[in-house]
Parts: structure tokens; C-alpha cells; sequence
């Protein structure tokens, strides 16, 4: 059996100009908002090292743990575009 989507690919201008125009602005802002999110996030973790001082290692190991999540969530989102061409040209 012949494989039916040979030769098919994602095409968005089928609705128009005006809807590819949408969807790449909510997902631009989308993502947008996901990096200030994480950038808080690092921010937060730094205050919370910073608080944590001498007396509290605890403390101190939660925010490090935060601020390494969050680091890593901004690299990530940093780097979506990169990632998602790069997989989209490996299987194309």
C-alpha cells in the first residue's frame, strides 16, 4: 500500500493571511510570557539563596534547586525555535 500523505505538508495559507497572521501572534505572545514567567522564576530563586544565609543550608539548597529549574526552563524556551527547526528538518 502506497503511503497516503507522501508528498503532503503543513500548508497554513489554505486559511488565508489573516489567520496565519493570528496564530503567530498569540503563539509569539504566548511564548513571550512564558519566558518573563521563568525569568521570575530565576529571580525568585536568587532571593531565595540570598535570604537563606549561613544558618538556614536548607533554605539555601531549595533555592539553589529553584534557580536550576528555572535557568534550565529559560534556556529551553530560549531555544524553542532552534529545537523545533531542527527536529522538523531531521524528519522532513
Amino acid at each position: 500500500m502506497a503511503n497516503p500523505l507522501d508528498g503532503v505538508v503543513p500548508d497554513f495559507t489554505i486559511f488565508g493571511a489573516q489567520f496565519t497572521e493570528l496564530w503567530q501572534q498569540v503563539l509569539g505572545g504566548l511564548w513571550g510570557i512564558a519566558i518573563v514567567i521563568a525569568v521570575v522564576f530565576v529571580i525568585v530563586g536568587l532571593v531565595t539563596m540570598g535570604k537563606a544565609g549561613g544558618s538556614n543550608p536548607h533554605s539555601y539548597k531549595e533555592g539553589q534547586t529553584q534557580l536550576k529549574w528555572a535557568l534550565i526552563s529559560l534556556a529551553g524556551l530560549a531555544a524553542l525555535a532552534v529545537g523545533v527547526g531542527a527536529i522538523l528538518a531531521l524528519v522532513g
